[in-house]
């Protein structure tokens, strides 16, 4: 068995655990975060010449890649397995649609900076969902054995993961949030995702008691 066969089954595995659960579901959004870190961490993810677009080139990439990894966030049940294993389908949504989007953006409006933005922010409309945010904020904010607090970003104390929590779910932007901390939004918005795997068992069984 070869390592991309493993690959591409567990990448078919999370995606199919996402979509069978509801939209804006805990269980939904665990395998959702799931889904997009094994993406990265793959390394298979399609990259275009650096030979192009100097000065800019990482910026552009860095847009494409979060508003791939918002769009799969929120249209996970439009991925068909029996079309294409997950990594073909998000590469050619990023090779073709949102790379050339995102070049669009940053020529046609160079000082635009595109806030990351996932499934956490698109949390709830509906009242039991709301429930479900005081749940996890109370959680966060309690801390009991101080590991929200004690895991943050290298040299930078401040930016622990409840403080990007509590900031998230007050409605700050991660533009406001990465200048609070004068550290880049790609930083903070991974080293946050990073943690709700990290900590996704913990919160899990806490909103289920």
């Amino acid at each position: 068995m070869t390592r991309r066969y493993e690959l591409d089954s567990h990448l078919l595995q999370l995606a199919k655990t996402a979509q069978q659960y509801p939209p804006r579901s805990w269980e939904r959004q665990i395998a959702l975060t799931k889904l997009v870190n094994a993406i990265v961490d793959s390394g298979n993810l399609w990259r275009p010449s650096r030979s192009q677009f100097s000065g800019i080139y990482q910026d552009i990439y860095n847009e494409a890649r979060q508003e791939l990894f918002l769009y799969i966030c929120q249209n996970i049940d439009k991925y068909e397995p029996e079309r294409a294993n997950v990594m073909a389908w998000v590469n050619f949504l990023l090779e073709r649609r949102f790379f050339k989007d995102a070049i669009r953006k940053f020529y046609e409006h160079p000082s635009v900076v595109k806030v990351t933005t996932t499934y956490w922010e698109n949390l709830p409309q509906a009242e039991e969902e709301k429930d479900l945010r005081e749940i996890l904020k109370e959680f966060i904010d309690l801390d009991p054995e101080d590991i929200f607090k004690n895991e943050h970003i290298e040299e930078c104390p401040q930016a622990n993961f409840q403080a990007l929590v509590q900031r998230r779910i007050w409605g700050k932007s991660w533009k406001e949030i990465a200048a609070e901390f004068e550290i880049k939004i790609s930083t903070v918005s991974s080293f946050y995702y990073r943690c709700i795997n990290k900590f996704s068992s913990q919160l899990k069984e806490y909103c289920d008691r």
